[in-house]
């Protein structure tokens, strides 16, 4: 992957900005988003795969699924927010 820097206007930014926040993600990665589809880029299936596999193992102390959401669902909404605010 490479660094790019572009300037854009604060329309551009507030829009990006928002996107970001209702999808839950980076700007830089609506940026990317954007991007792939003006350009008509669709990696697909097989990107998301790769990433998967690249990616397998980096936290190899990491709870799976199962054990983070048992832990997470495991408490009330008062003891989570109360872990919350430590």
């Amino acid at each position: 992957m490479k660094r790019a820097q572009i300037y854009i206007s604060e329309e551009r930014e507030r829009r990006i900005a928002s996107r970001a926040a209702d999808a839950g993600a980076s700007k830089a990665e609506i940026i990317r988003r954007l991007l792939d589809r003006g350009l008509g880029i669709d990696e697909g299936a097989d990107a998301q795969l790769r990433a998967v596999d690249e990616t397998f193992g980096v936290l190899p102390g990491a709870p799976d699924w199962q054990e983070w959401l048992a832990r997470v669902r495991g408490v009330d909404a008062d003891e989570r927010l109360w872990r919350l605010g430590r």
